[in-house]
This record gives C-alpha cells, sequence and structure tokens, in this order.
C-alpha cells in the first residue's frame, strides 16, 4: 500500500506540473504577454486561485510521495486540507460557472490542455488520493477553521488588487461586470462551499478507517 501511494502522489504531482509548465507557455505565447508585459502577466497568473490550488497540491503531492504517512505539524495538516478542499472547489467551479465562458470555449492546444489537467483531471486524482490513501486521521475542527484563511486571503487580496489595477481573474468576482451585492451574494455562497467541503472532508476523514502511520515527520 505505501509504494501505490508513493506511485499515486507521485504521479499526481507530475500530471500538475505538466499542466502548470503548459500554462506557462501558454502564457509566454499569448498575445496579452506583450500587451501587457511580463510583469503584469505573471502577477495575474500567480493571482488565479486555479494556480495557486495546483500548486499547493503538486507541493503537497511531492511531499507524500517521498512519505505517504505526511506529517504531524498543525501546517501541514492544514494545507493537506487545503490541497484537498480547494482542488475540489477549483473543479466544481470551473464545470458550472466558468467552462461555458467564451474565452475557455476558444482554447486550443497547450491553453486547452492545462484547462483540462489544472481543472479536472487534478482535482479528481487528488480527491482519490486522499479517498484511497489519506493520510488519515489528520483533521480537526481547529484545522478547518484554519483552513479558511488560505480562501478568505485570497478573496481579500483579489477585491483589493482588482480595484487598484481594474483586473480580476473570475468573473463572478469582477466589480466591472456585476454589482458589488452580486459580488457579495457570490462570495457568501462561495465561502459557504469552502466551510461545507472542509467539514465534509473532516468527518470523512474520522469516519473512514485510519492508514497506518509508522513513520511521521514532525516539521
Amino acid at each position: 500500500m505505501r509504494i501505490a501511494a508513493r506511485g499515486w502522489h507521485g504521479v499526481v504531482a507530475l500530471i500538475g506540473l505538466v499542466g502548470l509548465g503548459a500554462q506557462v507557455i501558454a502564457l509566454i505565447n499569448g498575445e496579452k504577454y506583450s500587451l501587457l508585459g511580463p510583469a503584469m502577466s505573471w502577477w495575474n497568473f500567480f493571482s488565479y486561485f486555479t494556480i495557486l490550488s495546483n500548486i499547493l497540491v503538486l507541493m503537497i503531492n511531492l511531499d507524500l510521495a517521498r512519505n505517504p504517512e505526511g506529517r504531524q505539524s498543525t501546517l501541514w495538516r492544514v494545507l493537506r486540507l487545503n490541497a484537498v478542499v480547494n482542488i475540489s472547489v477549483t473543479g466544481l467551479i470551473a464545470f458550472t460557472l466558468l467552462r461555458s465562458l467564451p474565452e475557455v470555449q476558444a482554447l486550443v492546444g497547450l491553453g486547452r490542455l492545462s484547462d483540462t489537467l489544472l481543472h479536472y483531471v487534478v482535482p479528481i486524482l487528488t480527491v482519490l488520493g486522499w479517498l484511497l490513501f489519506g493520510p488519515r486521521p489528520r483533521f480537526t475542527i481547529h484545522t478547518v477553521w484554519l483552513s479558511l484563511i488560505f480562501p478568505a486571503t485570497w478573496l481579500v487580496y483579489t477585491l483589493i488588487r482588482g480595484a487598484a489595477v481594474t483586473w480580476y481573474p473570475y468573473p463572478f468576482v469582477d466589480l466591472r461586470l456585476i454589482d458589488p451585492l452580486e459580488v457579495l451574494i457570490n462570495c457568501v455562497f462561495i465561502g459557504a462551499m469552502f466551510v461545507g467541503f472542509g467539514f465534509s472532508v473532516l468527518q470523512i476523514d474520522n469516519r473512514m478507517k485510519p492508514t497506518r502511520t509508522q513513520v511521521t515527520t514532525n516539521v
């Protein structure tokens, strides 16, 4: 089981790396890269929740490929929960709210490959990997509340930066397209998704059979 877990996490990390790499190449070769300039293009790139979530998933899976039992620290537990919940929300929102957008429908080549890997393949494999290999139990109510810091910080940053540079990564928080009340409603709804997903993962984590914890790291 330990070998299978290491292999699974390694494959997920590799797929995530390919997806991120494809997105980087598509970014550099895109028209907006020359129009906005490298600095603004990269700043926008790292402002997408999808990118941040996939980077976190990549880092966690690399760590689990090295040691499938994970770490015992509070920080690691929070980041592990973030990886599962954030990428789940990413996939769900991409499927329900974003896939019909004209700019998404127009994706081809590396852009289409990256969209498929980062929004669908990685989320599905991440959740399956957690269900199959854990490690668990790892989460508490305290872990769930701490995990909300990540998306809350991203939201505050996105709204402040968006007002400053008049650019938003997603239409459901774009104050240029919709009024503030609608943005607030969207944020409350998505926030409820994070809370709901977090506590759902906690319940599953506590109810499923514990995984072996022979070798752990405390940092």
